[in-house]
């Protein structure tokens, strides 16, 4: 009786141990694609791009139409990647069948939160201190910079550097017309590329995080925003005014998608046929368009 109880248990103790040798296996499998997906570039058109010392994350997917139009070099926003799914994706993908060579480019956003503290009356009636006061300074002698260990650790490059170095290899992949896509607050950077474009060139915002005082360096202009039904969008608005002000409504055209939320989920194919509208209208031949 006993040996059959042993025997029990210890098919009990094999048959529970293969699940968990399993789960072991998968687990281990799956971290090591990861790190073969990140060595190999399974991204479609991934490439490493040299910036100074460092090598940053990029994509190019040449066109697939057969008569190239030109190129158009994707900044995205502070909250996406190179291949980020929805507008990033579709976008760079889906341009190269219309003739369009794209490029994206990692760029990096300052991440640091914006700290508030709220007085109350309680906090308001006590002494403050100032940061120096408050905490003790260290003996001078244990102060310690980064010239007097003679560190040489680079910083990594700033986005202008990036999106330059990018630029510079664009334009030596495929010379032509190039068009600078910017998302959201990489729409800051559009204008220090100015210098680096030819004749002809073209800028598309989409959600720029821009305020117009000024006539931006590159030109003509699509803009793209989302706007909520029943209601206006201010800043879209504000910045449609400010090019008719200044007789620009011949280099400017912007569209507004109802109904869009910040990131245009379900509304990429719209953004995307908008793109490749205003990309056919300003910059393909009439007798291939």
């Amino acid at each position: 009786m006993r040996n059959v109880l042993k025997s029990g248990l210890l098919a009990l103790v094999m048959l529970f141990s293969q699940p968990l040798a399993a789960a072991d296996d998968n687990a281990e499998t799956t971290q090591t694609d990861w790190s073969v997906l990140r060595q190999s570039g399974e991204i479609n058109g991934y490439l490493t791009l040299p910036v100074g010392d460092s090598m940053i994350d990029a994509t190019l997917i040449p066109d697939r139409l057969g008569q190239s139009y030109g190129k158009v070099l994707i900044l995205h926003d502070s909250n996406d990647g190179i291949d980020s799914p929805g507008l990033i994706k579709t976008l760079r993908l889906g341009l190269p069948d219309s003739g369009w060579t794209t490029m994206t480019v990692a760029l990096s956003y300052s991440q640091d939160p914006g700290i508030y503290l709220a007085t109350s009356p309680a906090s308001a009636a006590q002494p403050t201190l100032a940061a120096s006061e408050a905490m003790p300074s260290p003996p001078e002698e244990n102060i310690v910079t980064e010239a007097d260990t003679g560190s040489d650790k680079q910083l990594p490059p700033d986005n202008a550097a990036r999106v330059s170095a990018a630029l510079a290899y664009l334009n030596a992949q495929q010379p032509g017309t190039t068009v600078i896509l910017a998302v959201g607050e990489a729409a800051k950077l559009a204008d220090a590329l100015a210098a680096q474009l030819g004749e002809q060139r073209g800028l598309i915002w989409i959600r720029p995080d821009v305020a117009l005082d000024t006539l931006p360096a590159i030109m003509p202009i699509l803009d793209i925003a989302p706007t909520v039904p029943g209601r206006m969008n201010e800043k879209a608005t504000g910045r449609r005014v400010f090019m008719q002000q200044q007789q620009q409504a011949a280099n400017y055209a912007q569209r507004l998608i109802s109904g869009a939320g910040y990131r245009f989920y379900g509304f990429e194919q719209r953004v995307l046929s908008y793109v490749r509208g205003w990309l056919a209208a300003q910059f393909v031949p009439e007798a291939d368009s």
